[in-house]
């Protein structure tokens, strides 16, 4: 699969009064890099961050100091270190959750062959992907990596979130996010999503035909977690995603029932942390 554009995993400028303008661009590289292979030049990194190149070599050097890039002399192209993907171990291992989640999402993804993902709710602001897996019975698959940020309007996982919360938080983060046309099958009617929200949480999970990407298609399911008030939200989603080539509409809503199940058999084992219980989400039971 073709990857994104770089740019495509720009944050969302915010107003200067807010934020940290060097804090902001310093992570604005990291999420760059991630996404960049074979690493990026001083130019690209310049023209992607719209800094001159004298700021951005201030940050490269910042962040080289601190251990998280570092610089092939050779090629003069700069990428990330393993510092960053350790954090992000760190903070999973102390949560305990993949040690728990893991066999359900493997179990997932051989079922039904396709790359699996688990997503995580954080503050109630944002879903971000953690952890993906893929079936062996396929040649052919997606990369698990290929967009870092979740669309709640196309992607299926940020449905499936959306679907358990009530309309009033919906249309704030819709606002928040805007509803852009990513593909041509992108849904950016607000009345029509809201109205397919309403499908999905009749039959319990979220799909997606190629809104985020041409050829690509999911379904998703959210992850509703008792709490240690005795509450219950969505704290995460479970989705599974393949190509229009290898499967048809029907083929990947027959793996929604799947990916519901496997939400439900998480939703037993999620840590029972209120750390992480967000006061915007929707309170079930």
């Amino acid at each position: 699969m073709a990857r994104a554009p770089i740019g495509s995993r720009r944050l969302p400028a915010k107003p200067v009064e807010t934020t940290v303008l060097a804090v902001e661009r310093a992570l604005q590289l990291i999420e760059l890099l991630a996404g960049a292979a074979d690493g990026l030049s001083l130019a690209e990194i310049s023209r992607e961050l719209t800094v001159n190149k004298a700021i951005a070599v201030r940050l490269l050097e910042t962040l080289e100091h601190a251990g998280y890039i570092w610089r092939n002399d050779v090629a003069q192209r700069y990428h990330l270190t393993y510092r960053v993907s350790n954090l992000g171990l760190r903070q999973l291992q102390q949560s305990g959750l993949l040690g728990q989640c893991t066999s359900i999402l493997e179990d997932l993804a051989e079922r039904t062959g396709e790359l699996v993902r688990l997503s995580i709710v954080e503050n109630g602001e944002r879903i971000t992907w953690v952890y993906a897996v893929v079936g062996t019975r396929r040649s052919l698959r997606i990369d698990p990596n290929f967009n870092f940020e979740v669309s709640l309007h196309s992607h299926a996982t940020g449905k499936a979130w959306l679907m358990t919360l009530p309309e009033k938080r919906v249309l704030q983060l819709l606002k928040r996010d805007g509803m852009s046309s990513l593909t041509k099958h992108t849904r950016t009617d607000l009345k029509a999503l809201l109205g397919e929200l309403d499908t999905a949480r009749r039959r319990g999970f979220a799909a997606t035909f190629e809104e985020n990407e041409i050829g690509v298609m999911a379904v998703a399911a959210p992850v509703v977690a008792a709490r240690l008030s005795g509450t219950r939200e969505c704290v995460g989603v479970v989705s599974v995603a393949a190509p229009t080539n290898r499967m048809t509409r029907a083929d990947i809503e027959a793996c929604g029932p799947l990916a519901a199940e496997a939400a439900s058999r998480l939703a037993l084992m999620w840590p029972l942390d209120e750390r992480v219980s967000f006061p915007n989400v929707q309170r079930i039971g």
